[in-house]
């Protein structure tokens, strides 16, 4: 829409810097500072008025069914009313009423949720100004709500811009060829300005008609305050298209750039390809900007992944220290130092860099569309009665226009434009919107994911985690096995809400993925899903020799059938060199459940119980541990044969006074002196083996103080409290 005024474009940059600001809030926090988290993990929507409604410099809410558009259109202009005119071309004879502001408050907040005047006189009289009227046919003049209107057509341009001066509307130098091309068109066209006659108020105090100077002064200053932020209520205008359009080619005249905010409501999802083509190349500058910064990235991550496993390390050191006597536990007897080690010896691989990479590019960024029914816009359905009785989709966009970029918008079915960008590396916000679109864009979705595009398989696989859709089980059978892992891993990821037992075969194939991610996703939803009378399978992978598998096989076997595993199977684990087949099964032999000595390696797994020690292990089955090449695992061995100080402990401490490690020389050496009550030096254990070989026919447990729990405060009883 073109506002014909004097051009001031007062207070547009202050405008644009807000946007510029809450444009960086958006990328950084993704709108969720709209939804602020509650204790109880409720949230609270606060709807930001200024998004939607005082910023936009055009906003418009369409209504396009069977060739007929309905545009509920509102302006926002921040000068002097006496200077306002509003120029709005449509492709056919049109209607004007009155309009509501509630729709936009509606739709505004759904969305948000989720994602001067001419004198009638002069008009019929406009002849004596000169302006040959058989050329402009003034079709109809009336008052619309604080709006005088006139509804034009033109049989030449020059004709309506003389008619257009003789009645104040001012037309900038060297604009008048946007005019032409609509009168060449055969469009009609719509003045409009304030009646500064009327003195409507919009805030009437008892009904009182307002009569005096000072009630119009207060009524003009009502009107120029709503028409600033954007609030004067809006023109509903219908008309005949055969294409559902905006006429934004006539906002070039102002030569300023315009926010123009827009919803569509249609019997199909409708978006403009300019405005789409421009979020996705903000996506894909966003890309590339995002792979410029991947080493600094990738540092960063190290850095954290390191933090964690400190952490989590840090956790296991203490859980494995030797136990509290006589209620104080000793000093601590490891340095950072010690953990750096160690970790490097638990993980010495660093993860590779997650899978799901879609952080860049978030739907946000592009055309918000959902489904509604009346029943959930009643304000719409109220003042827009077309639209009772029928489920609509609804669009929305919101992008800034230059002059030289401001076109006639021509809004069209949403999901061939949406699919059209599923092979851009910026296609996976595409994807997000089509999973919205019903069973029309999920055959979209189906079909691209068996693309040769790899990329477009990605951005494809990247949503299927939010369809469910028997249509998806052939396919995500194939994905499963794809060559891209990301392929891999989103359909890891879509098995859940999909499930069928075909699953299970290409699933438990995913123990030996080289991801992490793969592996550990595909055992979760084997937890979920498989049943305990399939336990004998997984025991038979205990016995593989790839220790991914192992640690596959005791994450399912541990939540669906602790009882099926031997105990031998257990204890055979127990010398193994990684630490996540280590950790799971003592818990399972000690506790239960593989929460018992859970050690979680970095990235892998989000959490770490404390010991549960309700079946303690003897020293023989404690024994491969003791000779185990993690240090970790040695920890916890010693600590074993601690609580058990019998001669087998003795004997498989003895060896350890060697260990490479000072940790666990330093603890073997307590352990010995503890039980034995010899006080031989830790740095001569030929004598302790000399010691030994003579005592050990002979040697009698000692009688130690029962292992006494620290009282420690229940953390989580506390922060439920608060």
């Amino acid at each position: 829409m073109h506002r014909i005024v004097n051009w001031c474009g007062r207070g547009w940059q202050a405008r644009h810097g807000a946007w510029a600001v809450r444009a960086i809030l958006f990328v950084a926090f993704g709108r969720l500072a709209l939804l602020p988290a509650l204790a109880d993990g409720c949230f609270v929507f606060r709807w930001n008025k200024d998004i939607d409604i005082k910023e936009p410099t055009q906003k418009a809410i369409i209504v396009y069914d069977a060739g007929r558009e309905d545009l509920l259109l509102q302006v926002k202009y921040e000068g002097p009313l006496k200077e306002f005119g509003w120029l709005i071309p449509v492709p056919s004879l049109p209607t004007v009423e009155k309009g509501s502001m509630q729709p936009f408050y509606e739709l505004s907040q759904l969305t948000q949720r989720q994602w001067g005047g001419f004198d009638r006189a002069e008009t019929m009289s406009a002849g004596t100004k000169g302006v040959q009227e058989e050329t402009v046919k003034v079709i109809e003049v009336k008052t619309v709500g604080a709006y005088e209107v006139a509804v034009l057509s033109a049989q030449d341009a020059g004709s309506l811009e003389r008619w257009l001066k003789a009645h104040d509307y001012s037309i900038p130098e060297g604009k008048a060829g946007i005019i032409s091309e609509y009168v060449r068109k055969g469009w009609y066209f719509i003045a409009a300005k304030i009646d500064l006659d009327q003195a409507v108020s919009f805030q009437r105090v008892s009904g009182a008609a307002l009569k005096d100077a000072d009630a119009s002064a207060r009524t003009r200053r009502s009107i120029q305050k709503q028409l600033s932020s954007g609030e004067l209520h809006p023109l509903l205008i219908s008309f005949d298209t055969p294409k559902c359009i905006y006429p934004l080619r006539i906002s070039a005249m102002g030569g300023k750039p315009s926010e123009v905010s827009l919803y569509a409501l249609s019997a199909e999802a409708l978006l403009d390809k300019s405005i789409l083509d421009k979020d996705v190349g903000k996506l894909r500058q966003r890309r590339v900007e995002w792979d410029r910064t991947a080493k600094e990235r990738e540092r960063m991550r190290r850095r954290s992944t390191q933090n964690t496993q400190s952490l989590r390390l840090a956790m296991m050191m203490y859980s494995v220290s030797p136990a509290p006597e006589n209620g104080k536990r000793p000093a601590r007897d490891w340095s950072l130092g010690d953990l750096e080690a160690i970790g490097r010896e638990s993980s010495p691989d660093t993860p590779p860099e997650p899978l799901d990479q879609r952080s860049y590019a978030t739907a946000y960024e592009l055309p918000q569309c959902m489904q509604v029914t009346p029943e959930k816009v009643p304000q719409c359905a109220k003042d827009l009665p077309r639209l009772k009785g029928k489920t609509w989709f609804l669009t929305k966009q919101v992008s800034t226009f230059r002059p030289d970029e401001m076109h006639d918008l021509e809004l069209q079915p949403a999901i061939p434009l949406l699919a059209a960008t599923l092979p851009d590396p910026a296609g996976d916000a595409a994807a997000t919107v089509l999973v919205s679109l019903g069973a029309s864009a999920r055959s979209v979705l189906i079909k691209a994911c068996q693309s040769t595009n790899v990329m477009q398989r990605i951005n494809a696989a990247s949503v299927l985690q939010g369809v469910q859709d028997p249509r998806l089980i052939g396919p995500l059978l194939t994905l499963l096995k794809d060559e891209e892992p990301r392929v891999r891993y989103y359909a890891v990821m879509a098995t859940a809400g999909n499930w069928d037992s075909r699953f299970v075969g290409p699933l438990i194939a995913l123990f030996r993925d080289p991801h992490p991610e793969i592996r550990r996703q595909a055992a979760q939803w084997l937890c979920l899903h498989e049943s305990t009378n399939r336990a004998p399978a997984y025991v038979t992978l205990l016995r593989d020799p790839d220790p991914d598998v192992q640690a596959c096989a005791l994450q399912v076997l541990s939540r669906n059938d602790r009882r099926a595993i031997p105990r031998a199977d257990l204890l055979r684990l127990l010398g193994s060199s990684r630490f996540d087949v280590v950790s799971p099964a003592l818990g399972l032999l000690q506790g239960g459940q593989s929460g018992g000595w859970t050690y979680q390696p970095p990235i892998m797994y989000p959490g770490f119980r404390a010991p549960r020690e309700t079946n303690h292990l003897s020293s023989a089955e404690a024994a491969p541990l003791t000779t185990n090449r993690l240090t970790l695992a040695r920890l916890m061995g010693l600590k074993i044969l601690r609580q058990n100080a019998d001669a087998q402990a003795v004997a498989l401490s003895l060896p350890l006074l060697r260990d490479t490690n000072s940790l666990v020389r330093n603890r073997a050496f307590a352990l010995l002196r503890t039980v034995s009550g010899q006080d031989i030096p830790q740095n001569d254990p030929a004598k302790w083996e000399q010691w030994w070989a003579a005592n050990k026919a002979a040697f009698v447990a000692p009688k130690l103080a029962p292992v006494q729990r620290e009282n420690r405060p229940n953390n989580r009883r506390k922060v439920e409290q608060q």
